[in-house]
Order: C-alpha cells, then sequence, then structure tokens
C-alpha cells in the first residue's frame, strides 16, 4: 500500500507560523518616499550706517547700497535663492538622500584577565550623509551650496584682506587678484539643521479616512553644514538630468516617530530642585496644619 503524501501546508502549527510572519512583515517599506527639510530663512541683509563717510563714497552713493549679511539665511537671501518659497523648491528637487549608520570606536584590553581579550566602547561615530539634487534651469539649486560654502570660507581680496559684506546674484568676477586669500567663519555662523523624514503611502490603512498619517520616521541632524560638492560631468552625448551630489558633515542625530509615546522633556536639573523643595514645603505645611 502506498504511502499516502501529506500537504506541506497541512501542518497547522507550519500554517500559524507563516501567518505570524506575513503579519511581522506588513507592508515593506519603499525608498521612493521621503523628504528633505533646511534650517533656512528668507531674511534680507541688514543696511550699514557707514559714518564718517568719504567723499568718494558719498558722490557715488555706495554708503546708502551697502548691506551686511553676517548670517547665513541673510546671505543666501542676498544671492537671489530664498525668495519666497524657494527654499521648499530646492527641499522638493532632493531625489537621492542616504539615512546615516553610526559605529563605536573600541579600546582594546588584554591581559587582564588571563585568555581574554577584551573590548570597550570609547566613542560613537556618525557618518556623514550625502544629498543629490537636480540642477534646476537657472541653476539655483547648485549655487545654493556654492554661495553656502562661499559664507563658510570667504575669499579676501586686496593686500589689506577686505571680503564682501554680503552676497550677489551675478557673481564675483573681479575675484581673480593674486593677492586673495580664504578665512573661515566661526562654526555657529554657518551650521544649520537638516532633517530626513521617511514615511509610507499608507492612507487610509488604520480605517480612518479623515486625516493622512502615514507611518514615518525622522533623522534631525544638529549643526549640519556642507563638506563636499561632488564633480558634474559633462558630455555631448545622450542628454541627461544633471543632478549634484552633495555630502554633510554635523554634529549628531536623533529621530523621531510620528506614532507611539514621544519621550517628554527633561526638566533641568536646578529647576527639578525648586519644584521637589515646593513640594517638600507645601507636604510640611499641609502636615502642621493638620
Amino acid at each position: 500500500m502506498a504511502r499516502q503524501q501529506k500537504s506541506y501546508f497541512s501542518n497547522d502549527k507550519l500554517v500559524k507560523t507563516i501567518e505570524q510572519f506575513r503579519t511581522a512583515l506588513g507592508a515593506p517599506s519603499m525608498s521612493n518616499f521621503f523628504r528633505v527639510q533646511m534650517d533656512l530663512a528668507n531674511v534680507g541683509p541688514e543696511p550699514v550706517d557707514a559714518f564718517p563717510v568719504t567723499l568718494d563714497s558719498a558722490s557715488s552713493g555706495v554708503y546708502q547700497k551697502e548691506k551686511v549679511a553676517n548670517d547665513l539665511s541673510r546671505w543666501l537671501t542676498s544671492c537671489g535663492l530664498l525668495a519666497d518659497g524657494q527654499k521648499e523648491t530646492y527641499e522638493i528637487l532632493c531625489n537621492e538622500a542616504m539615512l546615516p549608520g553610526v559605529s563605536m570606536s573600541v579600546v582594546q584590553e588584554v591581559g587582564s584577565r588571563q585568555g581574554i581579550r577584551e573590548r570597550f566602547a570609547t566613542q560613537r561615530q556618525y557618518t556623514d550623509i550625502s544629498l543629490t539634487f537636480f540642477v534646476s534651469q537657472d541653476y539655483k539649486s547648485l549655487k545654493l551650496f556654492q554661495e553656502w560654502i562661499n559664507f563658510m570660507n570667504p575669499l579676501y581680496v586686496t593686500q589689506e584682506g577686505v571680503r564682501h559684506n554680503q552676497g550677489y546674484p551675478g557673481g564675483y568676477p573681479n575675484n581673480d587678484e593674486r593677492f586673495a586669500y580664504h578665512r573661515f567663519r566661526y562654526p555657529h555662523d554657518y551650521k544649520r539643521d537638516l532633517s530626513i523624514t521617511k514615511f509610507e503611502r499608507n492612507l487610509g490603512a488604520d480605517g480612518n479616512n479623515e486625516e493622512f498619517r502615514p507611518d514615518a520616521i525622522s533623522y534631525n541632524f544638529i549643526n549640519a553644514f556642507p563638506i563636499s560638492i561632488q564633480d558634474i560631468p559633462l558630455n555631448y552625448a545622450g542628454g541627461n538630468l544633471l543632478q549634484v551630489t552633495v555630502e554633510f558633515a554635523y554634529d549628531r542625530y536623533y529621530i523621531v516617530n510620528n506614532k507611539g509615546t514621544a519621550a517628554p522633556a527633561v526638566p533641568q536639573k536646578g529647576l527639578s530642585q525648586v519644584v521637589n523643595a515646593e513640594n517638600v514645603s507645601e507636604n510640611t505645611v499641609d502636615k502642621a496644619s493638620n
């Protein structure tokens, strides 16, 4: 008598395990739903009251037009790069982003325990991130990061070492003299926060079609600044969309989810001591009155 073959899925325990796996997997996350945000604003440069005014500058009216942009947003605005809605345009033009990893530096201890090699974490290392943007027809998405670096590391011209007080939409055609050199600004002036939000297209997944609340995770980068603008190849072969890749360094990042209970704000040590002292005094008064 031939042995009856059982189906692979006749095992109820196996079928239950497959269903649990499918439930745990859910809908796989897709790589083409994300948004980049940059902490920039449309703020114009401040006018400068230069007194006393020399005769040459007064006759030409230069002192009435001179302005200073000692802030990154003011500099980019003076370059004509942060008009109304332009910041959002740059963020939309970002077509590729990288969610960063993290690594630990370790130190090795040998010989403290016989036959054991111990390793200890010493420093948390954050990897740089790279963002790729489509280059717009007016090249402003490219010029945005060029001017960001110009603000970080301005050029000083003439033998006296004079730099421009603001940016200019037409560029700097007179920066070709031999005595020019660079100096850096303070890090506080050119560092800005960035965020990359990864979300999913699951409208109505929880049965509520009134509000669009997709699953999302945000990487928030503290004190970011561009450190590299990659080369852009040009050729007379088949035309392609121009893209520019910019690498950013930052101090650290933290992650925020749009669902679940978020961590409460941590009170300052001195404030918590005052609150505790007030509670103790109130409890003492209540006991004394009773």
